[in-house]
């Protein structure tokens, strides 16, 4: 299927330095409110980043039978902080309070954000990930063509605050200017809530990665469809806030991990070499 590439936009408020993060005493219980870029004083110390994980979207991040976040983005986000000599503390939340967060000070980055202009003028990014989108449907449920014209009429459920939001109301806006159904874009919280809706009969699809929807169709046989155009080619980064200094941090520790090994060893362990770089870029020229 032809690679439809898509730029989006993703509005977000102005340009920040990053907050605080704690500091705590190795082997006690005191903490200390430092600046995410303030270097650690002392041996004893160990730098805290809290960063935030959106579950239920495998094989990017997700709770594991015992409960636990596990996935490709919580393994690179801990191997970062190793290699940064910085404690990570991985925590759920939603893409949309990730983003929110981030700009609060209550995070040091946002792991799995798609490149876009617009966010490039409030964030920095050091790409470690290059993925697509495409669409899922029930196993007995409709046969979407390879265009996106093809999803006039269509109900879809896609993740709140995620870049195909703004791809697919655009489309919606395209159908209705021909003379046809607009798309039903219905947001949710998250990807796991997304997929509910195809399942329960609300939503005829819903969009996640191409890598999610391959996992998802892997791990769950005979519930899932693949279907409908690939589109919205995307460099994913971790983002932090504009001018704070992260970005090149993310981007050294992230070269190391490509040359010691670490890197690809977690790409292989979700099955995701595809989504691979060759090296860290910061701030890249959007996909057109």
């Amino acid at each position: 299927m032809a690679l439809v590439r898509i730029r989006r936009a993703l509005g977000v408020v102005a340009v920040g330095v990053l907050g605080t993060t704690v500091l705590s005493a190795c082997g006690g219980s005191s903490t200390e409110s430092v600046s995410a870029s303030a270097p650690t004083s002392g041996a004893a110390e160990s730098q805290v980043y809290v960063i935030p994980q959106q579950v239920g979207v495998p094989p990017y991040s997700f709770l594991d039978d015992g409960g636990k976040l596990a996935g490709l983005l919580p393994d690179l986000s801990t191997a970062l902080g190793e290699e940064m000599g910085v404690t990570v503390k991985n925590e759920q939340a939603s893409f949309e309070n990730s983003l929110l967060g981030l700009q609060r000070g209550a995070y040091a980055w946002v792991p799995g954000a798609d490149v876009t202009a617009e966010r490039l003028k409030k964030f920095d990014f050091a790409t470690t990930l290059v993925e697509s989108y495409g669409f899922r449907v029930k196993a007995d449920g409709i046969t979407i063509g390879d265009s996106l014209d093809d999803l006039c009429g269509v109900s879809v459920a896609v993740t709140a605050g995620s870049s195909p939001v703004s791809t697919l109301e655009d489309q919606s806006k395209k159908c209705e200017a021909a003379g046809k159904k607009p798309v039903d874009v219905q947001t949710f919280a998250d990807q796991a809530t997304a997929d509910l809706a195809v399942k329960s009969g609300r939503t005829d699809a819903s969009t996640a990665t191409s890598s999610g929807l391959g996992y998802q169709t892997r791990t769950e046989p005979g519930v899932w469809k693949i279907t409908g155009p690939i589109y919205q080619a995307i460099d994913i980064g971790f983002a932090s806030m504009k001018g704070d200094g992260m970005a090149a941090k993310l981007q050294q520790a992230t070269e190391a991990l490509i040359k010691n090994g670490t890197y690809a060893k977690i790409l292989a362990k979700y099955g995701t070499e595809n989504m691979s770089i060759k090296a860290s870029v910061i701030n890249p020229e959007p996909h057109a």
